[in-house]
């Protein structure tokens, strides 16, 4: 079971320009929502390891030390998102 509809994650497209694949975006809502690794292994039927290559990529691609900064790029995003319909404009 798919936990998002491919195309409603399409459309968090404009608020992480920087991630290219819809599986990047699936794992990076999934985990900005609070989901462990595990967890989002489970909810994408993927191997645990897949979901920490695809964080760990994620993380190189906004150039962070953490999970945590990653984290919270991914809620302010979203907060943003929901309180104005903006989005970030890739550079």
């Amino acid at each position: 079971m798919r936990t998002f509809d491919v195309k409603h994650v399409e459309q968090f497209s404009n608020v992480f320009p920087e991630l290219t694949t819809k599986e990047q975006l699936e794992t990076a809502m999934l985990f900005s929502l609070g989901l462990s690794k595990k967890e989002i292994a489970s909810a994408r039927n993927v191997a645990y390891r897949t979901v920490e290559h695809s964080l760990e990529d994620i993380k190189a691609r906004y150039d962070l030390y953490s999970l945590n900064d990653m984290l919270s790029i991914f809620q302010v995003r979203l907060s943003f998102l929901a309180l104005s319909g903006c989005s970030v404009k890739k550079q």
